[in-house]
């Protein structure tokens, strides 16, 4: 990644916006975060995710007995889905992601990547999961990710090599349109090539009408239009992925949970070699992630460097605040920054 120092040791990095006419260089600085530990203690397997619902706090967790929990404001942990193999289960909670929520029903939905489906569940205790859609199986052999964009949309990433995202009519089940297969580099890519870019990952951002799609094989979180037309690529530093051979390799991790909410789109970020972050255990301080927060009306860059390692976050942007999970912390794993 294109770094340099002032004087004063701040660290200022390069991003680059890019549409499919225009690329727009600017720098942001990096800012250092520290978290503090809070939340009930020794109440949780192993937590993966953490997503906010108005004033709850959810926790999703693949070694409990229940798959998802809710923090409320008086710190109470209630849990959610029980883990099993029953209709209404979810089999393997490490393959389930929690894809949108609807305040109005105090409903959230879940793509289940086991039965490839999509679910709601009701945030109250004893609910139980309801099918609300299937995934129809021309597309299970390459599905990665699944969201809806409104009532009878839905939008599905995978390992294609032709687009980036597929829509689909939920209820008849039919192909409404493949998007434009477009990416913030240049470079021409193999079948294989444009395999490995494709996104791993979708998220919808309602408020601006737009699918933001990741991969950690590529440095850029890429924002298209559900009509399938490519909008934005933020990008940061340089894509240490791209080979002479086809195009792509697999050797540095970028972005990981990349979430949006009102106007920002925000991911952790690593820029690192798959082979050092495997030595994490050895040198905790080089896999501490950047977390990269990026206006969509602005374009303005936030970028800051986690104080721990953490392997999911959530911003709330209207207490200026970002809960994370600690990674190497089993007994309070919820840790809350301030950000400035």
């Amino acid at each position: 990644a294109v770094m340099f120092s002032c004087g004063s040791g701040v660290e200022i990095g390069e991003y680059k916006i890019s549409t499919l006419d225009s690329v727009e260089k600017n720098q942001a600085t990096l800012i250092e975060l520290d978290g503090k530990n809070f939340g009930p203690i020794d109440k949780y397997g192993q937590p993966i995710d953490i997503l906010l619902m108005g004033s709850r706090t959810i926790i999703q967790d693949k070694k409990k007995d229940y798959a998802f929990s809710v923090l409320d404001e008086e710190g109470q942990l209630v849990q959610l889905q029980p883990i099993g193999e029953g209709p209404d289960m979810i089999e393997q909670p490490g393959l389930a992601k929690i894809v949108g929520f609807d305040d109005v029903t105090n409903k959230m939905y879940i793509f289940d990547y086991v039965r490839k489906t999509l679910n709601s569940l009701k945030i109250s205790k004893g609910a139980t999961l309801q099918e609300t859609s299937r995934i129809p199986n021309i597309y299970w052999g390459e599905l990665q990710s699944a969201i809806s964009i409104n009532d009878s949309l839905i939008a599905v990433t995978g390992r294609f090599s032709d687009t980036k995202f597929i829509v689909f009519n939920r209820y008849s089940g039919k192909e409404l349109l493949r998007s434009e297969n477009v990416n913030a580099f240049t470079t021409k890519l193999s079948v294989e090539g444009r395999t490995l870019a494709a996104p791993r990952d979708v998220v919808y951002n309602k408020k601006n009408n737009l699918l933001v799609l990741s991969n950690a094989n590529l440095n850029s979180i890429d924002t298209y239009t559900p009509n399938g037309k490519s909008h934005k690529f933020y990008s940061f530093g340089e894509l240490k992925n791209l080979s002479e051979e086809n195009g792509l390799q697999r050797d540095f991790f970028y972005y990981y949970d990349v979430k949006t909410v009102g106007d920002v789109v925000y991911g952790l970020f690593l820029g690192k070699k798959h082979s050092d972050i495997a030595m994490q255990e050895i040198f905790l301080s080089s896999a501490r992630p950047e977390l990269h927060i990026f206006n969509l009306k602005t374009d303005a860059m936030t970028r800051y460097k986690m104080d721990r390692v953490v392997n999911a976050c959530v911003l709330d942007l209207d207490n200026n605040l970002v809960y994370c999970i600690d990674e190497n912390n089993e007994n309070q794993p919820l840790v809350k920054y301030e950000i400035p």
